[in-house]
């Protein structure tokens, strides 16, 4: 990918909270605790069932195909909160809900607007376990920003990524917890 190309598609994490007005904000968690694993041990196996009758007989029936189709979305990519359809993902839970000039609001800009001098840059594919999402007064969503605490990354959708210094995790880390918004330690 060109240089410049990559730049398109990364901004600071200063860059991003400045870029646009919100009115509040509320926190996910997602693809996390008991039940979502329960469920994800399920669905391995029918996934895996079906690709290999796909590729050693080919004989799935319309609607097994669009079932493989649809497992393959949901444990062959990374997921984010919002999927391209628009449709939360299954397994999110609203957390909090906070109003600008709300202290919580304050706390999160501040986070963000930390300067980035040290970035890491982890071998790991970022799994998403939580998001903010910024809407306007009248509901509509302006940008949602997921979060992977473990690898340290932050990604708007697949092809936009958020850049942070890495005192930026441990500090959204403590946030979370502190607003009773569980995360891994």
């Amino acid at each position: 990918m060109p240089k410049d190309s990559a730049k398109a598609n990364t901004v600071n994490s200063a860059d991003y909270i400045n870029g646009f007005p919100f009115d509040y904000i509320e926190t996910y968690s997602l693809q996390r605790g008991k039940e979502y694993n329960a469920l994800i041990q399920i669905l391995k196996p029918e996934r895996h069932n079906l690709k290999v009758r796909k590729e050693k007989r080919n004989n799935l029936t319309d609607s097994e195909e669009i079932r493989l189709s649809e497992l393959d979305a949901l444990l062959g990519a990374t997921q984010y909160l919002i999927d391209s359809t628009g449709r939360f993902h299954f397994s999110s839970q609203r957390t909090n809900t906070f109003i600008c000039g709300n202290e919580e609001i304050s706390l999160l800009k501040n986070i963000l607007l930390t300067k980035t001098t040290n970035v890491n840059n982890w071998m790991c594919a970022p799994i998403y376990r939580d998001a903010i999402v910024f809407y306007k007064s009248s509901g509509e969503i302006i940008s949602v920003l997921n979060i992977c605490l473990s690898c340290e990354a932050m990604a708007l959708d697949s092809s936009k990524q958020v850049t942070a210094d890495s005192s930026t995790y441990g500090m959204l880390r403590k946030f979370f917890k502190e607003i009773g918004h569980h995360v891994e330690s």
